[in-house]
């Protein structure tokens, strides 16, 4: 309780906020202030700061740059995106076993050539 008190005290005491002028010393702005205006001042401009973001957030396009956040057409809209490039893929992956077995023939290799021994070789 004591050391409650003593911060209190500590932070009621009143200081004195001077800019003076550089070259006549003459008092330009004076502010008398308290540790606790002080925290105050801070606080309430932190919780300002805080509901500016929030609001930036809630009520511009800034939200679709939120992971997780979007409409569910925005989200149905990647999935079927995200299923053509798995598809384009797997064409692409084909096509490349197919050209690498056309290549070995014309290059007259060795090898007996059907579909599934070209698939398990390059498995």
């Amino acid at each position: 309780m004591v050391k409650a008190r003593k911060i209190m005290a500590k932070l009621r005491n009143k200081y004195r906020l001077v800019l003076l002028n550089d070259s006549s010393f003459g008092e330009v702005f004076s502010i008398r202030l308290t540790p606790m205006n002080v925290l105050m001042l801070l606080s309430s401009l932190f919780v300002v700061f805080v509901l500016i973001i929030f609001f930036l957030i809630s009520y511009t396009p800034v939200r679709h740059l939120v992971p997780g956040y979007g409409s569910s057409g925005n989200r149905e809209a990647w999935m079927d995106l995200n299923q053509r490039v798995e598809d384009l893929n797997r064409d692409v992956q084909n096509k490349q076993i197919k050209i690498d077995a056309l290549n070995d023939m014309l290059q007259e290799k060795d090898k007996k050539f059907d579909s599934t021994s070209v698939i398990k070789n390059h498995k």
